[in-house]
């Protein structure tokens, strides 16, 4: 009789997306996973969606209680061995002081990880504060770094087939750009085409910077930051046994007991194929800043002035122009803008 695989899914959402825990549930046991992990943002109420989970929890799987922080220097991944990890309401704040929170996770014992540290511009570690500082982190407060993101992996349709990482810290051969650009078949649109090619060739770029820069990290942490149940345990990290408990499982991962970390191979697509929906909801947050930088800021400021000037001047006062802001591109520009255009 072949011996179990045993694979641990470490970043994953209920809440954001409303999924139905009993769907969740049954993602983890077609995938075959012995251990996953509940980190919700905490903008979504994390121990809600662990204790909706924990209530229809099988036997035979370890849940992992965690949350996906939102700090100053972007999202954090934290887990611990029991649901005392809820009580510590300011790691739930919205962009609480990096500091403060890897204080909090230190005097606690609980395990912390940077997320997708080359992912999103706006959430990602080394994109907010840079790589000198999270290293500096990383040293003083012995973090781990999300090796492998799932969203990043597969967001794109981007097929590595066999090519994928079976020790961490090994160098190996991505696909080439050319190569990449050929097996992109989400939409059959030229120009659509087109421009999700770019964002593929740097979706794979931000993928392997985060393998390389994990060298830096105590240890590294896999998910597939799943947000819909068909992409759980896309990504995975694979122990040579199962752990007893939760406390036993984050030790294994400090101490780097692990024989493999990656996309997970043992599925029939190691990187899943995502629908047109919601492979778009994963590349929004890079196609919004690839728009933003091609607005000249100068002349939109102007325009956005004058449209203001023009359009509120006859009943000018705050609430206006806060709901015309809303209409408006640049509308955090807009309400900078608020006490120019009532002076």
């Amino acid at each position: 009789m072949a011996k179990k695989v045993i694979l641990a899914d470490m970043h994953t959402h209920l809440n954001e997306k409303k999924i139905k825990p009993k769907d969740w549930w049954n993602a983890v046991l077609e995938k075959k996973l012995s251990i996953i992990a509940i980190t919700e943002h905490a903008e979504y109420k994390p121990e809600t969606a662990y204790r909706k989970l924990k209530a229809i929890q099988p036997k035979e799987i370890i849940l992992i209680p965690g949350m996906e922080a939102k700090t100053s220097a972007g999202h954090l991944l934290i887990y611990g061995k029991n649901d005392e990890i809820y009580k510590l309401k300011k790691l739930q704040k919205i962009n609480v002081k990096i500091e403060d929170a890897l204080k909090i996770i230190k005097e606690n014992n609980l395990t912390a990880s940077f997320a997708h540290p080359y992912g999103y511009k706006t959430d990602s570690t080394c994109l907010v504060i840079g790589e000198k500082k999270t290293k500096k982190l990383l040293k003083k407060f012995h973090t781990g770094t999300e090796y492998y993101n799932g969203m990043l992996g597969s967001a794109n349709g981007l097929m590595f087939g066999s090519v994928w990482v079976k020790r961490f810290y090994t160098l190996f051969n991505f696909l080439d750009s050319n190569r990449a650009t050929r097996i992109l078949t989400l939409n059959k649109s030229t120009k659509i085409k087109t421009q999700l090619e770019q964002l593929a060739i740097e979706t794979l770029n931000r993928v392997r910077k985060a393998m390389t820069f994990s060298q830096n990290a105590d240890f590294i942490t896999v998910g597939s930051d799943a947000h819909y149940p068909h992409t759980i345990g896309s990504s995975v990290i694979q122990l040579k046994n199962k752990p007893k408990n939760e406390e036993e499982f984050l030790e294994k991962i400090r101490k780097k007991e692990i024989i493999g970390a990656g996309p997970n191979v043992y599925l029939k697509e190691p990187i899943e194929h995502l629908p047109r929906k919601e492979l778009l909801e994963g590349l929004k947050y890079m196609t919004q800043k690839q728009i933003q930088k091609k607005i000249n800021t100068k002349k939109l400021r102007k325009t956005i002035t004058k449209k203001i000037i023009k359009q509120v001047k006859p009943k000018i006062n705050g609430k206006t122009i806060k709901n015309l802001a809303k209409k408006l591109p640049g509308r955090k520009i807009v309400i900078k803008l608020k006490k120019k255009v009532l002076s």
